[in-house]
């Protein structure tokens, strides 16, 4: 009975072979932690939900359909002063927030409102995160840029 090559081969390649010719090695670098399933499960459905949330919002607005910010309208004139940090590039200049219909002069328009978006006569919408960081309480509303740490608010101007 004759014995093929390649059998008498395999005791030769199985003696030869260690560890440190493994095909691939997968030392641990960098901190490891247990995870929860449970925790992954419910940051996930947090993830959809907001992400649904964000989609449900978007999926409103339409060049055909009307925006509103949800701001008041202003019922008297007020000015105001605070602090808050500023892009150089603003320094110097004016924003203002009012309906795209009775926008001001500015150097940047912001829309709290519009009948139909295709009809905007404003540089952008106003975006809730922006009307709370630079404190607008109400419509329309000028802001000036005073320097890189300080905002003057017209309200009604």
């Amino acid at each position: 009975m004759k014995i093929p090559c390649s059998w008498l081969l395999l005791p030769l390649c199985a003696v030869a072979s260690t560890a440190e010719d493994a095909p691939c090695a997968h030392s641990g670098a960098g901190e490891t932690r247990a995870v929860s399933l449970d925790q992954v499960g419910k940051a996930q459905e947090e993830l959809r939900n907001r992400l649904t949330l964000a989609w449900d919002k978007s999926a409103r607005l339409s060049a055909a359909g009307s925006y509103d910010s949800g701001l008041p309208g202003c019922k008297t004139r007020r000015t105001v002063r605070l602090k808050t940090r500023l892009p150089r590039d603003l320094c110097g200049k004016t924003i203002a927030f009012a309906p795209s219909d009775r926008m001001p002069e500015a150097d940047v328009r912001v829309a709290t409102s519009a009948r139909r978006i295709a009809e905007l006569h404003a540089d952008a919408l106003a975006d809730p995160k922006l009307i709370e960081r630079l404190g607008i309480r109400c419509t329309p509303t000028l802001v000036r840029a005073l320097s890189e740490v300080e905002l003057e608010l017209l309200e009604n101007p």
